[in-house]
């Protein structure tokens, strides 16, 4: 049962150590350009996330109905018709903030993520290699012979 026990845990943290440090080397081909990025995406989230922002978009989607009735209402008076056009393309705005501010949320989560990175795949790395000693003591006990103790 120790030998079993063992040998799942040296592959066990075989294969972390081989993930661990793979994703180790694909991260450190790329860490430092992402991180070049870090303070435009930090800057975007803060814009899009701000008291501002959302009210430009509560704002934009309150009104876009209207722009739209006023829109359609012009749009057959001449001299004027030409601004039917811009005001229909009003209301598309508010999805477009909303789909800005939703691809910086990912942009933001993916700079915390590569940032806390290195630290957790070192941890895997220490945690893989505690696996295999652990598997290979319990292998080595478990082949040790037995002592027997016989009467005398």
């Amino acid at each position: 049962m120790a030998s079993t026990l063992g040998g799942f845990l040296i592959g066990f943290g075989l294969c972390l150590l081989l993930v661990s440090l793979g994703t180790y080397v694909v991260l450190s081909q790329y860490y430092s350009q992402i991180m070049e990025w870090r303070d435009e995406v930090e800057q975007i989230y803060e814009i899009t996330h701000s008291s501002a922002y959302e009210s430009a978009i509560n704002a934009l989607d309150f009104i876009s109905p209207g722009l739209n009735a006023i829109a359609d209402a012009i749009s057959w008076i001449p001299g004027i018709s030409q601004y039917a056009e811009p005001l229909r393309q009003i209301s598309g705005v508010s999805s477009t903030m909303k789909q800005i501010r939703s691809a910086s949320e990912t942009a933001y989560q993916v700079i915390q993520a590569v940032q806390v990175a290195p630290q957790l795949l070192t941890y895997g790395t220490i945690l893989a290699l505690i696996l295999i000693i652990v598997g290979a003591v319990l292998i080595s006990r478990a082949k040790r012979p037995l002592k027997a103790t016989y009467p005398p």
